[in-house]
Order: C-alpha cells, then structure tokens, then sequence
C-alpha cells in the first residue's frame, strides 16, 4: 500500500507539468536578459563545454581505446580531439550571431565566398589535411612503422619510424636520429614502403663474389654458419645460392663467381645490424679458411711515359717533315 501512495503522488503525469513550468520560467528569465549578457553566457557555456568534452569525455575513451590491439580507434580519438575545437568554435559563433539578432544565412554565404578565396590561397595546406583524414582511415602506416624516406642528405639514413600522425604533416624520426617532417600530400600521393605493417618476417640480401677456384660447399658452409652465430635471423629460412657468372649490363664475364645469401628477419629494424655482423662472420671466415675473393683485373698506365714516348716520337719524325717541306 505504501509504494502505491508513493506512486500516487509521484505521477508522470505531474513531472511533465513540473517540467513545463520549470522550461517557461527558464524562457522567461532568458527573454529579459540583455543580448550581451547572453552571448557572454553562451561563451562561457561553449568553453565550458569543450573543456569538459575534451579532458573528461573523450580522456576516458582514450583509456579504453588503449587497451585494443586496433589503432583506428586511438586514430579516431585524435582526430576529435583535433577537430573539436573547430565544432564548438562554429557553434557558439552561429549561436551568438542569433542572439543579437544577425541573419545567419548571409554570413555564411560570406563565410563560403571568404572560404573559397583562401582555398585557393592554402590550397596545399587543404590538399595535406585531407591527405592527413585518408591517411587516417586507410592506415598504409601507424604509429612505430618502419617505412623508407627520402634521404636527407648524401651521408644521412633513408629508413624512419613513424612517430606522429597530424592532420597537416607526419613526423618521422630517420635510423640517425633526426626528426623529418613529410607533408601528408606528399606521403598520400607516393608510394609508401612499409615494413612494419604485416607481421609476416622481411627477407634480407647479401651479395659477394669469391674467386673461381673456391669450393661453392665451402662457400655455403661458411655462409651458414655466419648467419647461425647472429641473433634475430630465422635459421631454417637462410639460403646460399649462386647469383651469377656474367654482368648483364656490360656484358662480359665477372672476375669471381657472384653468390647471393638470403636470410629472414625476427626484426626489420634490425636490418643494418645485423648485416654488419653477418658480413664480419663472411670475411673472418673466409680469411681462416683461405678462400680468395674476387679481384677486378687492372691496368695500370703511366701517364708521364707515355707523354715522354710521344714526345720522342715527335721529335724524329721532326726533321722527316722539315725535309719534306723544303
């Protein structure tokens, strides 16, 4: 019987009746108020608002989009984040223009035919923040990828980490530290080399010539066994093959048989590393067990004889021609 007489009195009927008064009288009061103060309190409402969307809402999305393996959420979230300010900044500024009484459909004519003329003045700042939004959603490369840029300078790596997304630009920290920022046009209309993306291992190249008169078993014993002492090569995947005898490009034979060793990486970052330290297991190998390299046959000539030769030349045909002219 009691939660009866409390339903009673508590109708739905009754809070609908207590809403509609409470939003008069709010309407009321607001009406009265004078256009300056109002844009004042929608101002102060909007920054409000932001701050509280910004440092609450979507903080506590952040914390859960991290705990995905996927990173198109944490992209989404930047990109509010991003873009946030612009919404709010809009909608206070059209709230504002109502309260005072502004037609907006005017100004947002102007606002187009103003939008337009500085499109056409920062088009390549446009053409990079829609570049940076489908970079966003197609993902070729994340955050931590190793992917291939141009190189800075002649000395200077061509291999970077992916350090940050933006909307304009994305920075790009090269193998030799340096901080490199592309323009998101540029990377969205060239082609990008990721090795980061697919988990699958990346196969690594060495190429060496040795001398004919090596034993080609002796070669791949040597090989193998170099690749076996490093860390992070997938073992059962290495090869030793023959690459070639003859230069195709300038057509004539090699001065050693040119052999190619292919391994896979645990860790394309790794890359450069471990090169070095299978190149050094090669010679160190080679040197112990005499087994010669190639040589590129020389010729070597003696400019200052062969100068003194023709000017001895010279010289005794001289008086001939002095004799033929008289």
């Amino acid at each position: 019987m009691l939660n009866f007489k409390l339903l009673h009195y508590f109708k739905p009927e009754d809070d609908r009746h207590m809403l509609s008064e409470s939003l008069s009288q709010f309407d009321l009061y607001w009406s009265n108020l004078h256009a300056f103060v109002k844009s004042a309190m929608v101002i102060g409402l909007m920054i409000c608002g932001y701050f509280f969307l910004r440092h609450s809402v979507i903080r506590r999305i952040e914390k859960i989009t991290s705990k995905t393996r996927n990173d198109l959420d944490d992209r989404v979230i930047d990109f509010a984040k991003q873009f946030l300010w612009v919404v709010m900044l809009l909608s206070c500024l059209v709230w504002v223009l109502r309260i005072n009484n502004i037609t907006v459909a005017p100004v947002l004519a102007g606002a187009g035919i103003f939008g337009v003329a500085v499109g056409f003045a920062a088009k390549e700042t446009i053409a990079d923040i829609l570049s940076g939004i489908f970079l966003i959603i197609d993902r070729p490369l994340r955050i931590g990828d190793r992917i291939t840029i141009d190189k800075i300078g002649k000395h200077w790596g061509s291999w970077g980490d992916v350090v940050d997304i933006g909307l304009r630009r994305t920075i790009i920290r090269n193998t030799d530290g340096v901080i490199v920022n592309y323009p998101n046009s540029l990377l969205s209309s060239g082609i990008i080399k990721n090795f980061s993306i697919d988990p699958s291992p990346v196969r690594a190249r060495i190429r060496f010539q040795v001398d004919y008169s090596a034993n080609p078993d002796q070669v791949r014993a040597i090989v193998f066994d170099a690749t076996a002492k490093v860390p992070g090569i997938l073992h059962d995947q290495t090869t030793v093959v023959i690459r070639s005898m003859w230069d195709d490009d300038l057509g004539h034979q090699l001065s050693g048989v040119l052999f190619e060793a292919r391994y896979f990486l645990e860790d394309v970052k790794q890359r450069t590393t471990i090169r070095s330290k299978v190149l050094e297991g090669i010679i160190t190998g080679f040197n112990e067990h005499n087994i010669p390299m190639a040589s590129q046959p020389m010729s070597v000539v003696n400019r200052s004889t062969d100068r003194n030769s023709s000017a001895s030349e010279d010289d005794l045909t001289t008086p001939f021609k002095r004799a033929a002219n008289q």
